[in-house]
Parts: C-alpha cells; structure tokens; sequence
C-alpha cells in the first residue's frame, strides 16, 4: 500500500499543487501498544478543490493493511467526487473505486461517468459485491466493488490509477459553474454525500471498536468529509 500511496500522490501532484492542511496532533498520527495500530491521515487542499484526504492503518490483529483517499471538488464545479478505498486482509482484497455522481440526469452521467466504461472493460471479470443500501445512489455501471483473492492486487491498484488519471483529466476540463442557483444545487448535493458517508459507512463503527467512537467520529468528520 505504501506504493500505491506515493504513486497517487505523484499522479495528482502532476495536476494539481497541493497545499498540506494541518490536522490535529491527536488526529493525524494515532498509534496502539504493541504495534497493535497504526494510523495516518494526511489531508491537502488545491486550486478548485476543496480537499483531498489520504489514509493509511495498520492493524495487527486481525491483520488489515488499509489505504483510503479521497479527492472532493470545491462547489463551482460539478464534477463528481473521486474515491478509492484498499483493505487487505492475509487472502483478500476489499477495493471500491469509484466517481461519486451529484445527478442522475442522463446529460450529467454522459459527461462525467460514461468516460469510466473504457477502463472498465478491462476489469469486467472482477467479482461484484453487494453494496451497502445508502450507496446505491452513487454506485455507477463502472463502480469497482469487490472483494476478490489478495492476487488481484496489482491489477486493482493499476485499475485505480487508471480511474484517477480519467478523473483528473475530466477534472482538468470542468467548467466553473457560473449559474448561482445551479452553484447552491452542487453544494447541496456535495454537502449530502459527505453526510451520508459520515453518518452511515460501516468502517466509522469497525475504527471506533479499536480507537474509541469519539476519535473515530472526530476523524470522519474533520479528516474523511
């Protein structure tokens, strides 16, 4: 995952110029007895974007070595949302990549997730998981969710790269929303997915069971959304 780590960042540094931003002391670095946890959160922010978070935890018992980043528009664009997120156990790998809609309109998903089908037709025999019932409305027809053998690592991380250099060139051709009331629409919508993500996704449970609900909450709201 430390790869993959440095690769990203590299590849969005091609793009963009990344301001870090600092995060509590108690919150970038949080380590357990025993090098029973390691966790590190970093989070930037850029020319037209509001932020960029990345993760990285190590867990001991039972093993899990996890990298999850983020990268959020600011609300004069409506390009949607990029996400990654690698979770691997000793046989496993869950992964979700995926570009987060703010519309289903025909038009928006023609302009921002129809670029996706090309790459994805090199990873269509990845075995599809079940996704959560508040994701629905943000998974996609070439959403990543799977949960296959630890040997499809490589070709997931490439197929990730892959996506976050389709985003980023979509990122790079996004229009400035001139329109106010269209502007207060993406804002909203933004504004609804954070909240959803902070409110409902089951890793802000599974963290709190090993760094306490306050610090795991704490780190969803001020690092994840």
């Amino acid at each position: 995952m430390n790869e993959l780590f440095a690769q990203t960042k590299k590849c969005i540094e091609e793009k963009l110029s990344l301001e870090p931003v600092a995060l509590p002391e108690d919150l970038k670095h949080i380590t357990l007895p025993l090098r029973l946890l390691d966790l590190r959160c970093y989070t930037w922010k850029a020319e037209r974007v509001r932020k960029i978070y990345f993760m990285r935890m190590n867990v001991a018992v039972p093993p899990f070595d996890i990298f999850g980043m983020a990268l959020y528009p600011d609300a004069h664009l409506d390009v949607p949302s990029f996400v990654f997120d690698f979770s691997c156990t000793k046989k496993k790998v869950f992964t979700y990549i995926n570009f987060i809609p703010l519309f289903n309109t025909p038009a928006y998903r023609e302009k921002y997730i129809e670029p996706m089908k090309n790459v994805f037709a090199h990873y269509t025999h990845l075995p599809r998981q079940k996704t959560r019932e508040w994701m629905q409305p943000y998974i996609t027809p070439y959403t990543i969710y799977s949960f296959p053998p630890k040997t499809y690592l490589d070709e997931l991380k490439t197929c990730a790269l892959e996506y976050l250099n389709l985003y980023l060139e979509l990122f790079s051709h996004a229009a400035e929303i001139k329109d106010g009331s269209y502007a207060e629409e993406v804002d909203n919508a933004q504004r609804h997915y954070r909240e959803q993500l902070t409110t409902y996704d089951a890793s802000r449970k599974m963290l709190g069971r090993i760094i306490g609900k306050e610090r795991a909450n704490r780190i969803f709201q001020e690092v994840v959304s």
